[in-house]
């Protein structure tokens, strides 16, 4: 599912209207009929529902659900916030319509003073202000915001909450709606995914309207959210003729003293999605320990004890996972660098203190092999690409450091986000319970996992964090998601949807 800015989302209407031969008054219509369906079902409609409309599209869209509030018996005001002086086409033509209905109270707003105070037991619906907005909110109309804000009601927006910019963090002098829910149209929004403009909108639905396919697909977005079905598409099934070999020789790099536990839950985790061969490279107080608890695997051990340290390694893998539970002493360091020399035509999975180790040595960043996932938590990302202004900024640094050092960055957070320099993928799937000790070394495990199947490192890259995300989610839905662990994750990896 493509995510679409205000000049995008504007292409789509205007190509749907061509291809299906059709208005935009019927387009508002058939939002409209969304909206109010989505509020027959999920509110108490015995209520009042005040309107407060723009004088837009979005507004547009108000009126034409309280024209359907209307003709379902329904007690229903209107507010119109007057911001300018010239209505749209779409305003007027359902003014028009509901004028004449002549069942709905109208009221022209210039000025807070004529807002009337909203009941705790309203509901308000929000239609003042739609993706368009690129204008300073006049104080008089943040003043209604902040009345409806204080009000107690239940407050549904259109698309997006009014007051609210597509592009940009609001200051902090700013008002505007604070909605129970947004209903937004066909695609999300990318400040509903960002952690710094998502916190204020937290509970949203997109509802399908019914825009032509194929203007969808024909639209250049540079963000994709990686839903069920666009995960499906990657997965590759399994040849009935197959064997071990076919999919692959995982080495997996990591572990130091007190750290193991890393290396077990990466481990599994490789095997779990769905690699042929594992073998584990870990200093010698790791080798019990993966012995016994990944009997699946084979172990190979450096000669220092608690951290690893440069030691020849007699295998050919297909792919390396590095970094996790391994320290950052200089001689595990050195560990890092060889192995990009040594392994330099394969593909890798670079997380934890392998990061940590680059960002102490960035004079030795061109060494990173070529289409290598990187894996950074935000700490482990700002010591990588250094301090960002804001969310906008920080993925506009992060794209720039990919496209740099050619490599595909996962930038973890609520909503998990890839970028391969050029675009960004954000990932729909996961929950609050994966903040948890461990959960990032399963992430590293299914990527290696993956990478040794041949996926290659972007499809990996997509299908890992949304399986990786998937378990977390069936965890949670079973037994919460302050019981989840590390280990649960393991149990639960499944590549395809069902």
């Amino acid at each position: 599912m493509k995510i679409l800015f205000t000049e995008q989302i504007q292409q789509a209407y205007n190509q749907t209207t061509k291809r299906q031969r059709t208005t935009r008054k019927k387009l508002t219509d058939r939002a409209a009929e969304q909206v109010f369906l989505w509020l027959q079902n999920n509110t108490d409609l015995s209520k009042k529902v005040v309107v407060y409309a723009g004088v837009g599209n979005n507004g547009g869209d108000g009126l034409a659900v309280a024209r359907m509030l209307a003709k379902a018996k329904r007690n229903v005001e209107v507010y119109i916030v007057n911001f300018n002086e010239n209505p749209t086409d779409n305003f007027l033509k359902n003014l028009g319509v509901l004028v004449r209905g002549k069942k709905v109270k109208i009221t022209d707003l210039y000025s807070c003073s004529e807002a009337p105070e909203v009941m705790a037991s309203d509901i308000v619906l929000d239609a003042v202000f739609g993706t368009g907005l690129n204008r300073y909110v006049a104080d008089w109309m943040q003043c209604i915001f902040e009345k409806i804000n204080e009000s107690g009601a239940y407050v549904a927006s259109i698309d997006v909450p009014s007051g609210f910019y597509l592009d940009r963090v609001p200051m902090e002098d700013e008002i505007f709606i604070k909605s129970d829910i947004v209903l937004t149209f066909q695609t999300p929004k990318l400040i509903f995914l960002l952690p710094q403009t998502g916190k204020y909108i937290p509970n949203w639905e997109v509802l399908d309207i019914g825009l032509e396919p194929s203007a969808l697909r024909d639209i250049n977005s540079e963000y994709q959210l990686i839903t069920d079905s666009y995960a499906n598409e990657i997965y590759k099934p399994r040849d009935k003729f197959s064997h071990k070999g076919s999919f692959g020789h995982a080495l997996l790099v990591g572990g130091s003293y007190g750290k193991m536990g890393a290396m077990v839950l990466g481990g599994v985790a490789v095997l779990r999605s769905g690699a042929g061969l594992l073998t584990m490279f870990a200093p010698k107080c790791g080798y019990e320990i993966l012995q016994t608890a990944v009997p699946e695997a084979m172990v190979i051990t450096s000669k220092s004890k608690k951290y690893l340290s440069p030691t020849q390694i007699p295998i050919v893998p297909s792919v390396v996972g590095i970094g996790i539970g391994m320290g950052n002493q200089p001689q595990t360091a050195e560990v890092l660098f060889e192995l990009f020399e040594q392994y330099s035509n394969l593909p890798f999975v670079i997380d934890a203190d392998a990061l940590n180790i680059l960002s102490e040595n960035p004079e030795q960043a061109h060494k990173i092999p070529k289409n290598a996932i990187l894996t950074p938590h935000p700490a482990e990302l700002e010591r990588l690409i250094g301090k960002w202004k804001d969310d906008f900024d920080k993925m506009d640094k992060a794209k720039k450091f990919a496209k740099k050092h050619q490599i595909i960055l996962i930038i973890k957070g609520a909503y998990t986000m890839i970028t391969n320099g050029i675009r960004f993928w954000i990932n729909s799937t996961g929950n609050a319970g994966m903040a948890t000790a461990g959960s990032g070394d399963v992430l590293t495990g299914v990527l290696t996992g993956l990478l040794s199947q041949n996926y290659s490192p972007l499809e990996a890259a997509i299908l890992g964090v949304h399986t990786h995300g998937k378990a977390g989610d069936k965890i949670a839905s079973k037994q919460g998601q302050e019981n989840l662990i590390a280990s649960d994750l393991c149990r639960e990896i499944k590549l395809k949807t069902e």
